[in-house]
Order: C-alpha cells, then sequence, then structure tokens
C-alpha cells in the first residue's frame, strides 16, 4: 500500500483498503479442487450412426447450468461505473447469500452464488459490490485438467513483470480467479490448487497488478 499517494485518512481506514484485502484472502485462502473455460448455452454432443438399416439417432444435447468463467471474465468491475446487482441478477439469477454494511456512510454489498459451471461441491462466485456497483469479483472452485502436475521448478520460473497470458501459458488454468478494480489499480489474483507436484494440500498463487505479476507464493510444492 505504500504507491498509494498521501491521504488526510490513515490508509486502513479507507473503503478500497479492505476490499483489497477481501480480494487478498479470497485469492489466498479459499481453495478448490480441479477449469477448463465452458462457452454459455448449449453444447452438443455428436452421435454415429452404427448400420444403414437403423435409423439415423438424434443427437443428444448437453445443457451448461450454472455460471461459466466466460460469464465470469464478461462481468465489468469499476468503482466507478461496474456493474450493478440488479444487472447481475438478470444473467445470474438471485444470489445464494447476501451481506450488506455500511462504509464511511455507503452500503457496500457482498453477494455469494453458489451454482457454478464446471466446479466442484465447494465452488462460488463472490461479488463485492459497493455504492451498487461491483468492485471485486471472484470465482472459486473450478476442476481443471492438466496434462502434466505443475513442479516447483516451474514456479521458481515466475518472474515479476510477467503478464496474465504469460502465466496461463506456462501453468494453465488457475483454480480460482479473484480481481479488484479500485483507486484505479485493477489486481488479480490465479491460485491453483489441483494437479501439483507436491505435498496433499500444496498451492500456488500469483498476484498480479495492471496485468503484470507483482509477487507470487507456494506451500507444498516439489
Amino acid at each position: 500500500m505504500h504507491h498509494l499517494k498521501p491521504i488526510r485518512k490513515p490508509f486502513y481506514q479507507k473503503w478500497w483498503f479492505w476490499l483489497i484485502i477481501v480480494i487478498l484472502i479470497i485469492g489466498g485462502l479459499i481453495g478448490g479442487l480441479t477449469g477448463y473455460y465452458y462457452n454459455p448455452g448449449n453444447e452438443t454432443a455428436k452421435t454415429t450412426q452404427s448400420s444403414k438399416k437403423k435409423p439415423e439417432k438424434k443427437k443428444t444435447t448437453k445443457k451448461v447450468t450454472g455460471i461459466t468463467l466466460k460469464q465470469y471474465n464478461g462481468t465489468y468491475i469499476s468503482e466507478k461505473d461496474g456493474m450493478s446487482l440488479n444487472d447481475l441478477i438478470k444473467f445470474f439469477g438471485k444470489p445464494t447469500t447476501s451481506t450488506t454494511s455500511k462504509v464511511d456512510g455507503v452500503q457496500t454489498k457482498i453477494e455469494t452464488w453458489t451454482k457454478i459451471a464446471n466446479g466442484n461441491k465447494n465452488s462460488k462466485l463472490i461479488i463485492h459490490f459497493y455504492n451498487d456497483h461491483a468492485v471485486t469479483k471472484a470465482l472459486i472452485g473450478l476442476k481443471v485438467s492438466r496434462s502434466k502436475k505443475i513442479s516447483l521448478a516451474q514456479y521458481q520460473q515466475i518472474k515479476t513483470g510477467q503478464t496474465t497470458e504469460n502465466i496461463i501459458k506456462k501453468l494453465g488454468k488457475p483454480n480460482d480467479y479473484s480481481e479488484s478494480s479500485v483507486n484505479g489499480m485493477q489486481m488479480k489474483v490465479l491460485k491453483y490448487t489441483s494437479g501439483l507436484n507436491g505435498d496433499e494440500g500444496a498451492t500456488l498463487s500469483v498476484n498480479i497488478a495492471n496485468d503484470k505479476v507483482s509477487s507470487k507464493s507456494q506451500t507444498g510444492l516439489k
């Protein structure tokens, strides 16, 4: 927080400080299991005709249910003009849980949805609203299929200044995503909790500020 401009109130009394703390806690403490990208709508599984004499089998449709990663990425967050709760209810339905409080006399809300496409039993979407604008978001607990386990050596190759695209290209898609947009700063946390070469419960997290890696952390990797 030492990069922020001097302010009259101590920084820890500002609303955006606590929002950043929330997003870092989400990124650092809440674990998932195993996600690849889902497109909204229906996915069609092709069937084949086993014999010329038999009638052609009808195509079967597998409907994707729940909030998708694509929808999460499309959720616009900004302290000035981020999406409103009513906007998101139109897309996601009513939240599973809701918490309301006031910070500096302004209403804040934390809304949680638990019906997530390709998620584990603890998956959820968490969105924090300030003055009815979405300012932080987190998608937790996506399932991910990895061709190779992520190692400590790969973690050590992560360098400050690399982009989000660089990280996902090297490590694959994370299980947890979290992001905030406060005080002109875009912050992200990518967290990996499955497909890791390490102890049970091993994790890897990458913190990104304005699309550049700012720090990283891991537990239990080998």
